[in-house]
Order: C-alpha cells, then structure tokens, then sequence
C-alpha cells in the first residue's frame, strides 16, 4: 500500500505553556508526518518564538499568520495551505501519543476505495488533580474493541483529519461563525456532502482541561453552541434534544467538577476548602 502523505495543522493564540511538547511529540513521529503548519492568530506571548525554535530544527514546521481573529479563520488559512493528502487539524494544547501519526496513515491507506472522507479521535483531559477516571475507564473498555472503526455524523476538533479532497469539497460548506462548534459544522458537512466520518479508537489523544475550569455561565455559553450548529444544519429534533436534555445535565456535571477542582491547590498537589474561593481566569476563545 502507497502511504498517503500528512500535514498536521495547528492554530495557536497564546500558546507558549503547551505549543512546545505539542510540537516535539509530532516532531518524534516525523517518519509519517509530511508538514506541520501552525497558524499564529495574533498571540501576544513567546507562541512564535517557540514555534520558530522548532522549526529551526525541523524544516518540514511552516509557521503561517492569520490576522483575522477567530479559530475558524486560522483554521482555514492552514488547511488551505497544507499539501498533504491528508490534513489532521489538533489544537496546540494537544497531545498525541506514540504511533498516533503512523495508525492515522495506516488506516487511510487500507481505505483504497475510499469508504471515509474523514476521521477522528477522542480526547482525554490530562493534568487533572483527581485523575480522568471516566476516561480511563472508557479507554478499558475500548481496548477490548480497539480494532474496530464506526461512523459517526460529527468530528472531535483536537484529533480531526480529513481527506484533501474531502477538505475541497466542503470547504465553501463549513461556516465563518464563532458561535457555532467549528468541529461539528464540519463533520455535518461531510456527510451532508455525501461523505463518511470515521471514529478511531486507537488515536485517543491528550487534551488540556482549561475548558472544565472555566465558571459555569461561561461553560453554558460555549455549550450553547452546540444546540445552535445543530440548527444551522436544520437537524430541529437534535437540536431540541441537546437544548433540553444534554445541554442541563452536562452543566450540571460541569459546575459539580468545577467545585472539585477549584477545591485543589496545585502548589501542594492537596485539596484545601479555602481554594473554593480561587476564580481562575475563563478560557478565552481564539
């Protein structure tokens, strides 16, 4: 089997604490990774620095500028300029894991008739102070299945790939709102285009928790979004469904998670009741 050539694409907006390790983790699986292409998107701290260091070392990092503000944007400018025949979209705080780059190029070379248009992965939070159990125990049992692949309608944008062609097709498709789920926009387009998304259990990769320690009204905000790209795409019933039944029970679970981890210190490694009181800043959207 010819294996298909992968650019990694990564937008970045004040990154400097993870852009590093997200870097030298794909640079030690460059054997399958043809380009790395980070989109600066006006960051303000050492992002571009660093990212230049990397490359410095390694030709194959392009470094590219979107002035425009908003990951969407970014996100664009480096599908749009990556050359390989398959594009993997991560964010800067993602870590992948040993052979995530080679199961990627393995998969989509077996695929000759090209059955998927696309392909994702799932995300575990890392650096969390009581452990990702839930994930734990998700990636147990999914080790039992680990080989077997099954569509789904939507894409997980920490750990996202796309055909060339797939990318071609739906790119005057996918929306320029930020107040949508960029990531499920797109999956929808995929199969709204006639296409195939599919879910691989052995790409599992890291993910940062900023997300879950953001204050509860913001997280209803973020989550908001997806109820309204569900709209967007005409899918009334899910909408509703997500709206109603998801969106109340997730921010529930999110304001419990909240409580626990604002109860941690991470200067002792230990929960203390006074930390309650700590707001950290929201996470900020690119």
């Amino acid at each position: 089997m010819n294996a298909p050539t992968l650019s990694v694409v990564i937008p970045a907006f004040d990154e400097e604490e993870i852009i590093g390790e997200c870097l030298a983790r794909l640079v030690a699986q460059r054997v399958h990774i043809t380009e790395v292409v980070v989109v600066d998107n006006n960051s303000t701290d050492r992002t571009r620095e660093i990212v230049a260091e990397y490359a410095a070392r390694w030709s194959a990092i392009r470094l590219l500028t979107e002035s425009e503000q908003g990951l969407v944007h970014a996100r664009n400018r480096g599908l749009d300029s990556a050359t390989g025949e398959l594009l993997a979209r991560i964010d800067a705080d993602t870590l992948v894991p040993p052979h995530w780059a080679g199961h990627i190029v393995d998969f989509f070379a077996a695929d000759a008739d090209h059955d998927w248009a696309a392909a994702c992965g799932r995300g575990q939070a890392y650096d969390l102070p009581y452990g990702d159990t839930v994930g734990a125990l998700r990636q147990r049992w999914r080790a039992r299945k680990a080989d077997r692949v099954k569509a789904v309608p939507v894409l997980y944008g920490s750990n996202m790939i796309l055909r060339a062609s797939t990318w071609a097709r739906v790119r005057d498709r996918v929306t320029m709102r930020r107040d949508i789920f960029e990531d499920v926009d797109t999956g929808l387009c995929v199969t709204e285009t006639g296409g195939r998304n599919a879910f691989l259990p052995t790409i599992t990769v890291g993910v940062a928790p900023r997300r879950m320690a953001t204050g509860t009204a913001s997280f209803a905000r973020y989550m908001a979004c997806l109820p309204r790209t569900l709209v967007l795409h005409r899918r009334y019933g899910l909408a509703l469904a997500a709206a109603t039944v998801y969106l109340p029970a997730i921010i529930t679970l999110h304001a419990a998670r909240l409580a626990l981890l604002r109860l941690h210190n991470p200067g002792n490694g230990q929960f203390t009741p006074t930390e309650v009181w700590h707001k950290p800043s929201d996470r900020v959207a690119p």
